[in-house]
């Protein structure tokens, strides 16, 4: 009997951690977005290169800005997501985008 207990105890700790997990990649991005949306105006390209590490691609922008793209491909291609964040010519984050393959039916 106290084994059941300790089973049924265990099932909903486990049910009551998953409940917090995104299901979806489309949901893991979204917070993503929402991350970098919080971002804006206040992060440097300096702080995405450290947490990052040396981005795939460097950009000029018309106003003297930069745009940085980050990538990873996996699985020759078949999977993979581009990160592109785009700096005012003082370093400050201002735009970004992002996509990610395959997507999901």
């Amino acid at each position: 009997m106290a084994k059941m207990g300790l089973h049924a105890c265990f099932a909903l700790m486990l049910m009551l951690f998953l409940t917090g997990c995104f299901n979806t990649l489309e949901q893991r991005w979204e917070v993503f977005d929402a991350d970098r949306k919080a971002e804006i105006g206040v992060k440097t390209k300096d702080y995405y290169i450290t947490e990052w590490g040396k981005p795939a691609r460097r950009a000029r922008s018309e106003d003297g800005g930069e745009g940085l793209t980050w990538t990873f491909s996996g699985y020759g291609g078949n999977q993979g997501w581009r990160k592109t964040l785009t700096f005012t010519p003082e370093g400050v984050l201002k735009d970004f985008q992002r996509d990610y393959w395959p997507k999901e039916q």
